[in-house]
């Protein structure tokens, strides 16, 4: 079924996000730093909606809806590692950007390599961090392919490559700067859309958010308390979620990527100061899932879009949100809320992977000789082949859930951690308990999903509290590192004295 206002809002925002894309990409130097980090120059702004939209992605919007309706008050992860998922980056980031800058890197891996000594380190992170990105990215095309099915009637897939057609376009031409700019537009969108259908359906059906949580403990309190309906969530799980995304959380490259784009190093700790303000905006969409919960909805990736339909069933003809739905204004704000969403995720995903690919892979730990300009030309290529590779594996991975694809992707960055942990603060960390470090913490998580799906039984006795994989496997990552380290050769002390690695 078409909604003729949703599908010419989608389109026109598509045009304005490609025009404010190519727009912003035309200011900078245009070498390979501005493209990749923005010449070091993003201030407040930039930084504030760069880090908040980048993270809150399709995910948000299609996830938090749909885990309420499937698991309750599991849901509530989210608001215990956002509060303070930016924590470590408030204490390392000042630090990351102030090094940065003075040796010109760009990418975390490059960053990291550099203090280990190791081109390594360097080329299996930038394999890894590529990996990580993959389900996420396939996630945001998901979230398109939704929207334009349910407002255009096209398949998913065609509504994925027509979006995702100018996402490639405006991170080609407009670098880091055209996924920034286009951030703050999506930022705003995605806050103003989610308040006002997040206060005006409750209020509808219930009077309000405090009648909607009335007929939730009266009728559903399973959703409400762990483990939440059919008991599906265990304390272990829930805590263990819990901690794999705070230690994560600022470990997804593309994240960390962004202290290397601040003006000053001071500025990097206002933004994560600042970022937890953005949570704020998952709040109606809690109230929208627990809706769902008290009507009935459905329980998969589409029950922000049944929620958008529901005035055609509303018994007062003459309400707000009756009105909003006749006139196909809820369905074409809650369209454009999930594809900003989409694509603020999605582009940071695409240029973060080309340009790590291309510095960390192919310049670093192949040790390609390329300047500037063929880096610059190297990383537009791969935006594009990294785009068609999404879209290809969201052909063949589309129905997964979009929460199971992003604890998958988690459990990949959250094994850099140790390495930056220790790297800059630890100056017992050698070259070669980062190396056999990373190492078994990536092939232990591997090694894990693979047994987790070809033998569940075993995987429970292996793992009876049910913790998730990254976990298990950071701590793996953490012990070999430490243990390895303790036994080799540390880095000379000149060469620490440059990551601020002083004597002691």
């Amino acid at each position: 079924m078409s909604e003729p206002l949703a599908a010419v809002v989608v389109f026109g925002y598509l045009a304005v996000a490609l025009a404010l894309g190519l727009i912003a990409g035309r200011k900078g130097a245009g070498g390979v730093t501005d493209f990749v980090a923005g010449d070091r120059a993003f201030g407040p702004v930039l930084m504030y909606f760069v880090m908040g939209a980048t993270i809150f992605s399709a995910y948000a919007l299609l996830g938090t809806p749909q885990r309420v309706v499937a698991k309750g008050s599991d849901m509530f992860y989210i608001f215990a590692f956002g509060s303070v998922g930016f924590v470590p980056l408030f204490f390392m980031g000042a630090k990351i950007r102030r090094i940065g800058a003075r040796f010109g890197y760009v990418t975390q891996a490059e960053f990291v390599g550099a203090r280990f000594e190791s081109r390594w380190i360097t080329g299996l992170m930038g394999i890894a961090s590529v990996a990580s990105f993959v389900p996420y990215l396939v996630i945001q095309m998901k979230g398109a392919g939704i929207v334009l099915e349910a407002v255009t009637g096209w398949s998913r897939l065609a509504g994925a490559a027509c979006v995702y057609a100018v996402v490639v376009s405006y991170v080609v031409l407009g670098g880091v700067r055209g996924v920034g700019w286009t951030n703050v537009l999506q930022g705003i969108v995605m806050l103003v859309v989610v308040w006002t259908v997040g206060l005006a359906v409750p209020a509808a059906y219930f009077g309000g958010v405090e009648g909607l949580f009335d007929e939730i403990v009266a009728r559903h309190p399973a959703h409400l308390t762990l483990p939440g309906p059919q008991a599906q969530t265990s304390d272990f799980r829930y805590t263990s979620e819990v901690l794999l995304s705070v230690l994560g959380f600022s470990m997804w490259p593309h994240v960390f990527m962004k202290c290397f784009t601040a003006r000053s190093a001071r500025l990097v700790q206002l933004s994560v100061a600042m970022y937890p303000t953005f949570l704020l905006f998952l709040l109606p969409l809690v109230f929208l899932g627990y809706t769902a919960v008290a009507l009935g909805g459905p329980s998969d990736d589409s029950v922000l879009l049944w929620i958008a339909r529901l005035p055609e069933h509303h018994p007062d003809p003459g309400s707000f949100v009756q009105w909003l739905g006749d006139h196909g204004i809820l369905m074409a704000g809650i369209a454009f809320a999930i594809l900003a969403a989409s694509m603020s995720t999605g582009d940071a995903l695409l240029h973060g992977a080309a340009s790590i690919f291309v510095r960390d892979v192919w310049v670093q730990a192949a040790g390609r000789s390329m300047g500037e300009r063929a880096q610059t030309t190297a990383i537009r290529v791969f935006v594009l082949l990294f785009a068609l590779l999404g879209w290809q594996l969201f052909a063949l991975a589309g129905s997964l859930p979009v929460v199971e694809l992003l604890l998958l992707s988690y459990a990949i960055p959250v094994q850099f951690l140790p390495l930056v942990l220790f790297g800059l603060y630890w100056r017992g960390a050698t070259r070669r308990g980062g190396e056999l470090g990373l190492a078994s913490g990536l092939l232990c998580a591997l090694g894990l999903f693979a047994l987790q799906h070809a033998d569940p039984a075993f995987y429970a006795l292996v793992n009876p509290g049910g913790f998730e994989i990254g976990f298990l496997s950071v701590a793996v990552n953490a012990v070999v590192l430490v243990c390895v380290s303790l036994w080799t050769t540390r880095n000379s002390p000149d060469h620490l004295a440059k990551f601020e690695l002083g004597a002691g």
